[in-house]
């Protein structure tokens, strides 16, 4: 996908954006295995590459055997990538952006070089609602960015949802003279991967990020202070007891173990009056 469309491969974000030329495309075969084989797909599955480009790892994918999704925004690249896979009929091509594009309804993997500038709407495009069928992902985002979508403490509620149902580690720093031409920035690879056991039920969800928008408003406010519009005094003193807490830490502090536990004692010992309510807007903004 073309840059100055915001829709292709690795962007640099500096005080002028991103290079003039708009590309940042993957040169390393070796960085496109390594993606491959963290993917661990099945033979047959379903793979979305987003931000195909010219096929650098569309064509890898299909030469694995796998039924290949290649969202492509850029017509000339789009273009150049149906010449390359001819009659292939594992491979579809979608010309469009993948914000507007539909997901498929069957489960899937994706394995990417996805544009810096729309990471963060894209990982929301595929974890914001984890009832969707959205598996594992391999993905190439800036260095930055993952970071700040692994650390510790969690401070942003969405982050917070993601981390209840899906794994997000940070596998390795790539350098930019793997991408032609080299962004200004290095990037790194991000495995996603749903959880087998996730500590709140799918169909708790959207409850479960109104207590995380509520508690993380301020995310280094004292647990006592963020809960106490939803638990009572002894309620949370009860809690901070079972999570094994000073009620004075911050309540950004939480793991995702502790946040479970919290949510579940909301549902049990709380009023369902004062269980904080999800904005219209989301937790998206």
């Amino acid at each position: 996908m073309s840059q100055k469309n915001g829709n292709r491969g690795t962007q640099g974000t500096g005080k002028y954006g991103p290079n003039s030329s708009g590309q940042h495309l993957i040169c390393s075969k070796r960085l496109v295995r390594r993606m491959i084989q963290l993917a661990e797909t099945k033979p047959h599955s379903l793979v979305l590459d987003i931000g195909a480009g010219t096929g650098a790892i569309t064509m890898p994918l299909a030469q694995e055997g796998l039924r290949v999704l290649a969202i492509e925004n850029d017509p000339a690249f789009a273009e150049k990538l149906r010449k390359k896979c001819g009659e292939a009929d594992h491979i579809r091509i979608i010309e469009n952006d993948v914000l507007k594009c539909t997901l498929p309804r069957e489960p899937f993997v994706v394995v990417s070089n996805i544009p810096f500038s729309i990471t963060t709407p894209i990982l929301g495009k595929l974890m914001d609602q984890p009832a969707m069928p959205f598996q594992r992902a391999v993905l190439i985002v800036e260095y930055g960015a993952a970071r700040r979508f692994t650390a510790d403490p969690i401070t942003n509620p969405r982050i917070l949802g993601w981390r209840m149902w899906f794994d997000i580690t940070f596998v390795q720093t790539v350098s930019s003279v793997h991408f032609s031409p080299p962004p200004r920035v290095n990037a790194a690879i991000l495995l996603i991967s749903r959880k087998s056991r996730p500590p709140v039920a799918i169909g708790e969800h959207r409850r479960f990020m109104g207590l995380a928008l509520h508690a993380l408003r301020s995310p280094y406010m004292p647990v006592r202070e963020a809960l106490s519009g939803i638990f009572t005094v002894p309620q949370i003193t009860r809690l901070t007891r079972n999570l094994g807490i000073d009620r004075n830490e911050p309540i950004c502090s939480l793991n995702e173990t502790q946040w479970a536990l919290t949510y579940d004692a909301m549902r049990h010992y709380v009023d369902p009056h004062r269980w904080p309510r999800v904005p219209k807007a989301g937790w998206t903004t």
